[in-house]
């Protein structure tokens, strides 16, 4: 694997971790016999369900994986544009 293609891996990774919904992990909290197949958990780092019904979601870090990838970005000398891209990204609206 060429060097370059590992940093586009890890900066989609990134991508996937900082935009990441968190819809389908909580929807395996409350239902319980979802079909994790389906699921879209990526963003989910630890699932814990106690004998007692109670239920420990966590998911990774979202801001550390966005200053991981403004330091990659800054890296390549790209302009701090990408703060605005964020913004889009995280209100869903075109600005």
């Amino acid at each position: 694997m060429s060097k370059r293609k590992s940093r586009d891996d890890l900066v989609a990774q990134l991508e996937r971790l900082a935009f990441y919904r968190p819809n389908d992990g909580i929807r395996l909290a409350l239902e319980g016999e979802a079909d994790v197949r389906r699921l879209r958990l990526e963003g989910v780092s630890e699932f814990k369900r106690q004998g007692n019904g109670t239920v420990e979601l966590k998911f990774f870090d979202r801001i550390k994986a966005l200053e991981l990838l403004l330091a990659l970005q800054q890296e390549d000398g790209a302009p701090s544009g990408g703060v605005i891209e964020f913004l889009r990204r995280m209100g869903g609206e075109e600005l």
